[in-house]
């Protein structure tokens, strides 16, 4: 059962790992209209940032350590996607500019 829990952990840590980047990103996504739009953005990044303070530090133990392997799993592999989509995108232009 610990390690169903744990796993369970790692997914939460995960899925909170998602929603904070999301919510970064609302900044992006308003850009257009962020003089109207910045209090949502900012308690979009709050809430989710105090979500995820507040779960980790209600863990203990060998849940903690899961949930944030997970929290940091996701991003060492968000981050990682960063140089590969360079490389895609620009291949992709380079495919273009032959024809």
């Amino acid at each position: 059962m610990t390690a169903l829990l744990q796993l369970a952990a790692f997914a939460l840590g995960v899925y909170l790992a998602i929603r904070m980047i999301a919510a970064l990103y609302g900044a992006v996504d308003v850009w257009h209209m962020i003089a109207k739009a910045w209090p949502r953005v900012v308690a979009d990044v709050f809430v989710w940032g105090v979500t995820t303070g507040v779960i980790v530090w209600l863990t203990h133990g060998p849940y903690r350590s899961a949930l944030v392997w997970g929290l940091s799993i996701y991003l060492a592999f968000y981050l990682s996607i960063w140089p590969l989509a360079g490389l895609y995108f620009a291949r992709r232009r380079t495919d273009r500019d032959i024809d």
